[in-house]
């Protein structure tokens, strides 16, 4: 994960490994292509559990939603989507999502610079997300000496403070 990051991080197209949900294994051969841009997004419930690899990311998003909208979440999508029966779902999610969750995801909450309640029905801290990135563009050009200031990581790109469960560059 850490050099497929560094790679988009540096401004480079990056090919990141698909992974097969049905089957529970990457696939060897296929890959989703990741252009060079200004703005990224990563999204990720343990994104931010190893420090090395949060301290990558110049906004850090923990988008929050209740117990119940992750467990209905997770029961439409995997008999929907990955062909599982509502009895293994929930199995699965008493005994090893949720205590997961719990030890691994939640203590990461405090990693962000903004937690976002409600996740993508709260529409006003997500306009607020959007303007900040609007407000502060990062530039893969820019030179230290451009941009006045560099960030802790020693990259020319300014680094702000906000609150998140994803990354956004």
């Amino acid at each position: 994960m850490k050099t497929c990051l560094l790679s988009i991080l540096s401004g480079k197209e990056t090919k990141i490994p698909k992974y097969d949900f049905l089957h529970n294994q990457r696939l060897d051969d296929k890959f989703v292509i990741v252009p060079s841009s200004d703005v990224v997004i990563v999204e990720g419930i343990l994104v931010f559990y190893m420090s090395e690899i949060a301290k990558l990311f110049d906004l850090k998003l923990f988008v929050d939603t209740d117990a119940d909208t992750r467990l209905s979440r997770r029961v439409l999508r995997d008999t929907e989507e990955r062909g599982r029966d509502l009895e293994q779902v929930l199995l699965q999610y008493t005994t090893l999502v949720k205590p997961a969750f719990e030890e691994f995801c939640l203590p990461t909450k405090k990693v962000a610079d903004m937690i976002i309640p409600r996740g993508a029905d709260n529409t006003v801290a997500i306009e607020l997300v959007a303007r900040h990135v609007q407000r502060h563009p990062l530039s893969w050009n820019s030179s230290p000496s451009d941009s006045g200031s560099q960030s802790q990581r020693g990259s020319p790109f300014n680094r702000s403070r906000s609150n998140s469960d994803s990354i956004i560059r």
